[in-house]
């Protein structure tokens, strides 16, 4: 492997890491503002998991994580191609998820700017 490919691993490997970050955020965040009693989840295919707080840990957390584990022990025997598509879609999700966790910095200012006055 050259240079080139090293770095770009070590990049879809820090961006792996911060798309599970992110999604676990969006968990927390989405049951804290579940919490509040004036949201509900937007998403009709987590509705029933998010309610149920072992299905969402399992569908948040653990699936997420060992995905993630597999990912990474494939991606050291991937080719160049293979790795910059790893890169793109890693960065492709992270995008969304700070789209969503920005969603639910917007929501918690507004319950805490108009609701908790």
């Amino acid at each position: 492997m050259n240079s080139f490919n090293n770095s770009t691993i070590l990049c879809t490997k820090k961006r792996l890491f911060l798309l599970f970050m992110l999604n676990m955020s969006d968990w927390l965040c989405t049951l804290a503002l579940l919490s509040t009693g004036i949201f509900e989840e937007a998403n009709p295919l987590m509705k029933s998991v998010i309610a149920q707080p072992i299905y969402g840990f399992l569908v948040k957390i653990a699936l997420p994580l060992i995905l993630m584990v597999i990912a990474l022990s494939r991606l050291k025997d991937s080719d160049e191609k293979q790795v910059l598509l790893s890169n793109r879609i890693c960065l492709c999700g992270v995008s969304v998820y700070v789209i969503i966790n920005l969603y639910h910095i917007l929501c918690f200012w507004f319950v805490n700017y108009f609701m908790v006055r």
